[in-house]
């Protein structure tokens, strides 16, 4: 595909001249218009190339991609974010398949279900993908009447035959928690949400049986809960830092929200991280989020295991697998400077 700089610069509201010296690399413009012509070109190819997909289908139906928000607090701020890359990957598959992709959202409180589940039938959707962390089992039953292959993501339902694409929360905390241990902490309490979703859950429970592992106290009384957005988790944290941390050297932080509260009343009260105390964090955050702060923190797949979960689907419908498959990726800590090495100062 061959853009026109007439057509680059009337779209970015550039002259001519100045689109001409940064394509044939010239001096004499500055690197974020530079960026900015780059990364218009390379986002035209890339709406041209999803055309060249679509055109290309086999039309074999719609495959479906339906993030299901039942409190709005998870989910909501990926659901409101435009198409993303994984979007466009995700679709890349479905078209070599023959499938049309698309992405929706149900909102439980508003929405209507049965209408919803019509759309679904009429539109031939041939197999749904579920960005499920807030879901209940009960609140998949209606879309098994569709007898469309599914594939359940960031969610476990036991009772349910439905593959599983998931992060390995337990394994995560583990690895959490044994890092702190390992660095001479025990006095440790893990930071939660107040809401009740499969992964928060497999992460608390995580945290009580490896407490008793390493022989660290009741994991049950060392969990508190601050709430559900970066403000209730702020002042919460302030309260609870105004009875005094005590004996307590480390936080594990269930989530970026909880993250991003706590570390703003901790840095708004000056407290050194991690001398004074000690943090561990799960699940990324965006660049500078914190700035100043190297957090060490357990990360998950997320754009790859979705991709996976996908794959598997397409295969459902184009090979009819029987066997139901749970598959769990592993995460990685990422070490910053955010956990205060006791040993070090206790044995050397």
């Amino acid at each position: 595909m061959r853009i026109k700089s007439k057509d680059i610069a009337s779209a970015l509201k550039l002259s001519p001249a100045t689109v001409s010296l940064v394509l044939n690399h010239k001096p004499g413009v500055n690197e974020e218009t530079r960026k900015r012509v780059f990364n218009y070109i390379e986002e035209m190819e890339r709406a041209e190339q999803r055309k060249n997909r679509l055109m290309k289908a086999d039309n074999k139906g719609t495959i479906l991609f339906l993030s299901y928000i039942k409190h709005g607090l998870i989910l909501k701020q990926i659901a409101n974010q435009p198409v993303s890359r994984l979007f466009e990957d995700m679709e890349s598959l479905c078209a070599l398949s023959g499938y049309c992709f698309s992405y929706e959202v149900f909102y439980e409180k508003t929405g209507n279900l049965e209408e919803m589940l019509t759309k679904i039938r009429e539109r031939n959707i041939k197999g749904i993908y579920f960005m499920a962390a807030e879901m209940m089992g009960s609140d998949v039953y209606p879309f098994l009447r569709l007898n469309i292959p599914i594939v359940i993501g960031d969610n476990l339902f036991y009772e349910l035959e439905a593959d599983s694409y998931l992060v390995d929360n337990r394994e995560g905390i583990r690895r959490g928690v044994d890092y702190l241990v390992d660095k001479g902490h025990s006095h440790i309490v893990y930071l939660a949400q107040s809401i009740d979703i499969f992964n928060f859950s497999e992460r608390r429970k995580a945290f009580i049986e490896e407490m008793e592992v390493r022989q660290c106290g009741d994991g049950t009384n060392r969990i508190l809960r601050l709430g559900d957005t970066v403000d209730d988790v702020y002042d919460a944290m302030n309260q609870y830092l105004d009875r005094g941390i005590l004996k307590t050297t480390a936080f594990v932080l269930e989530s970026s929200v909880i993250t991003l509260g706590t570390t703003k009343a901790l840095l708004e009260r000056n407290m050194k991280i991690p001398r004074e105390i000690s943090l561990i964090g799960f699940d990324a955050l965006p660049i500078q989020s914190i700035p100043g702060l190297n957090l060490t923190l357990i990360k998950g797949t997320h754009t790859n295991r979705h991709l996976a979960g996908m794959k598997h689907l397409i295969r459902r419908l184009t090979d009819k697998e029987d066997e139901i498959v749970r598959v769990y990726y592993r995460t990685r800590l990422i070490e910053g400077d955010s956990v205060f090495d006791k040993k070090k100062y206790i044995y050397h």
